[in-house]
């Protein structure tokens, strides 16, 4: 592909998501965004709120200044055990207890009223990441990102201010200058507007908190979803650009009147890469692809090809499962714990299939909550001994999971995109998922209605049919580990790289 226009352009890309605890879908595209742009040749920035703002740094040389600030901001992006609160402020702001308070709630106007409309150039602060010698940040998974970055820019509080804003009743985005940069991308919508660049772009995941009641503030998300119409738009699904034509754009066209800035009609619809990342060293010989064996705490090692042909009995199975997960003898759900991911419908089907007396069980990565959903899936939990709840996983864990699964599942009842199944189809391992219209958007590309079954939420048999179904046909694996494995490395690298590709060339054409 060609990327010309955009070498050695100054890209500056929104941290929100890699600011919270857990990096799921957002985080994941974030970060794909980071490789993309990196590697077309862009200089790429990020954007974060992070900042220190101790009055002691005031007395300390420059450079000291930087080291003790970058510290503070890569100490804060790297803490994935950072307390992620229940509502939609409490998680993002940290204000629910100040909301929660009716003898508070004056500390809630006073926010509003002295929150930052506009950020100056001297309200900023950025950290060139090349003048940190021999940092130990980036050595972290979780921060693996940063070898695309050249730099980071801290706002203090700038999505705390965005957010503010949108709980105003007229259309009043944040304003920041970014002088000396070409292009702002956001990872999600924002109400955001930035001075002196020439391309700003908000990224729109989906339209959930409109469609589900309760969700989060409605209002809220909505402003910031009209706060992308001035911006040229990036869509991750083709039913999350229709939902917003119908819902926002074409209504809000009829009176653009009212928008400070003219309405923006470049967008495009993108399919992001999948999000599995390989170490380098397993797939550089494209011939003779590796095996991957699973390292992680939950998984058993492959210990079944050295043992005699009678002691591979479903018995046998069922008491090593009770012990770890034993690979290609479990099926995988992989997303957040949360009413809209249908957890629940999914452990109750898991439980009637009695799938648990043939040795699988059902791994679940979701942290649970403190909510009442929560509390009904750890119900199930008490009473099947076949499910696993994980918690949140690291990027190796997931990798061990994927790797050495039987199946994925996704009940879900809406989604903006769908990762989990985007990275099981390019895998080659079978999916069973919901028959949402983002999920169908998957099973429509490459080949992937051979591993991709969608079904409807009405009817549970049809799940736990489903289930068997997959156990069954899929019975042999756990024989031979190993070749399956490589057969769905293999697989993955060569799809993997086709969508980066795509990806590029998508942001090419929108950002030129």
């Amino acid at each position: 592909m060609t990327a010309q226009s955009l070498i050695g352009r100054k890209v500056l890309i929104t941290a929100y998501d890699l600011e919270q605890s857990e990096h799921r879908g957002i985080a994941v595209y974030t970060k794909a965004l980071i490789r993309c742009l990196a590697q077309a040749g862009a200089r790429v920035w990020l954007l974060t709120e992070f900042a220190l703002n101790d009055r002691r740094l005031r007395d300390l040389p420059q450079s000291t200044r930087l080291m003790i600030q970058s510290a503070h901001v890569l100490s804060r992006l790297a803490d994935s055990q950072r307390q992620k609160p229940s509502t939609l402020l409490e998680r993002k702001f940290e204000l629910a207890r100040k909301i929660r308070c009716w003898s508070r709630r004056a500390i809630l106007v006073s926010e509003i009223a002295r929150r930052p409309r506009y950020y100056r150039q001297k309200d900023l602060c950025k950290i060139r990441l090349d003048q940190l010698h021999d940092n130990p940040y980036p050595r972290l998974e979780r921060l693996n990102y940063l070898k695309y970055i050249e730099g980071i820019v801290c706002a203090p509080e700038l999505f705390f201010a965005t957010q503010l804003a949108a709980m105003l009743k007229h259309q009043q985005p944040v304003e920041i200058d970014l002088s000396g940069f070409d292009m702002l991308l956001t990872s999600c919508p924002l109400n955001l507007w930035p001075r002196h660049i020439s391309t700003f772009v908000q990224t729109v995941h989906d339209l959930i908190p409109l469609e589900i009641a309760d969700y989060e503030d409605p209002f809220m998300f909505s402003n910031r979803l009209q706060a992308c119409l001035p911006a040229r738009r990036l869509f991750v699904s083709q039913t999350t650009a229709i939902k917003y034509f119908r819902h926002i754009k074409q209504l809000e066209c009829k009176r653009s009147h009212s928008f400070v800035h003219s309405i923006e009609h470049r967008e495009v619809v993108v399919v992001q890469p999948p999000s599995l990342q390989f170490p380098d060293w397993l797939t550089a010989n494209p011939k003779q692809v590796s095996d991957l064996r699973p390292v992680s705490y939950l998984l058993r090692q492959d210990t079944i090809g050295s043992m005699p042909e009678d002691a591979l009995t479903a018995n046998y199975m069922k008491q090593k499962s009770c012990e770890k997960l034993q690979p290609f003898c479990y099926l995988l759900f992989n997303s957040s714990v949360e009413p809209r991911k249908n957890l629940v419908f999914l452990a109750q089907a898991y439980a009637e299939s009695d799938l648990n007396s043939l040795g699988i069980q059902l791994c679940v990565t979701g942290k649970l909550k403190g909510d009442d959903y929560s509390h009904a899936v750890q119900e199930i939990v008490a009473r099947e001994s076949g499910i696993l709840l994980t918690g949140y996983i690291d990027e190796t864990t997931k990798l061990d999971l994927y790797l050495n699964s039987l199946c994925l599942l996704s009940p879900s009842l809406v989604e903006g995109f769908g990762i989990p199944v985007l990275d099981a189809a390019c895998l080659g391992m079978t999916a069973i998922v919901s028959d949402c219209d983002s999920h169908r958007e998957i099973q429509a590309l490459h080949d992937f209605r051979d591993n991709v079954i969608t079904l409807n939420m009405l009817h549970r048999q049809d799940w736990i049919m489903a289930m068997q179904a997959v156990v069954s046909l899929n019975s042999f694996l756990w024989r031979n580990p190993a070749e399956e494995r490589r057969r769905r490395i293999s697989r993955y690298r060569m799809l993997a790289q086709s969508f980066s590709d795509q990806l590029q060339d998508d942001l090419q054409k929108l950002l030129s």
